[in-house]
């Protein structure tokens, strides 16, 4: 019976020895994976084998992509009204599908300093500005057709909704890049990302859906581009 013991503790230690020498892969293609699963859906079951915590790093996409939807809805309608959630959703589903068919990332490079590996980022987001733009500009000229359309917030805002639905499926990616650095290192030979970078992948989610690195800088850019819009002569309104 002790040799048995004996057995089946020398079992389990190299068990736990191979499993504390598990390699990570390489660095680049955990850096591939990350954003495949993060912003585009995919290789969810290599994220899961090759990334440690993944389920709560899955958690904080999904957060991330929330807050970024809330802040969309209300910041691209322009509206204290509150949105009607099924409005909401198809407007996000719709953005969400553009932005991963039509924006593209490289990775530009990865540094060392020991135990961490800075990832850098080259990102071809979504031009949301210029669907803010477009958006905005074709609801003017609407408004300056009729005016009834400015007399019930809901209306108007059911008009937006119909505009950018019309608007999303021809916006492509922006002509320039972002660059957004992220931490990760090794840990028991899975990846992590290290803790404290609510910031970074904050702005490694808003650089794909904007091109932006920060809310700040892209409230600042719709804010100039709304002051510059101007809206063609349509004639006399109807109303």
């Amino acid at each position: 019976m002790k040799k048995t013991g004996t057995v089946i503790g020398a079992l389990l230690f190299m068990l736990l020895f191979i499993s504390g020498c598990t390699k990570a892969i390489p660095a680049e293609e955990a850096a591939n994976i990350l954003i495949d699963t993060m912003i585009y859906d995919q290789q969810t079951e290599a994220f899961q084998t090759n990334f440690a915590n993944s389920e709560e790093l899955t958690e904080i996409f999904v957060e991330q992509r929330t807050l970024f939807e809330e802040n969309f809805t209300q910041g691209i309608l322009q509206t204290g009204e509150a949105v009607d959630e099924q409005l909401a959703m198809e407007i996000s589903e719709m953005l969400m599908q553009q932005m991963r068919e039509t924006t593209s990332y490289q990775i530009k490079n990865i540094t060392e300093t020991k135990p961490i590996y800075h990832v850098t980022y080259e990102i071809q987001g979504f031009n949301l500005l210029q669907l803010f733009k477009e958006s905005i500009t074709e609801l003017l000229v609407r408004i300056q057709n009729d005016n009834e359309l400015v007399k019930d917030e809901k209306t108007l805002i059911a008009t937006t909704v119909a505009i950018m639905q019309e608007k999303i499926p021809t916006i492509e990616a922006n002509d320039t890049s972002t660059e957004v650095t992220l931490q990760l290192k090794v840990n028991r030979g899975k990846w992590e990302i290290v803790n404290g970078q609510d910031e970074s992948l904050a702005s490694l989610y808003l650089a794909f859906f904007s091109g932006m690195r920060s809310q700040e800088e892209l409230t600042n850019a719709m804010t100039e581009a709304l002051n510059e819009i101007e809206v063609p002569s349509m004639g006399e309104p109807t109303n």
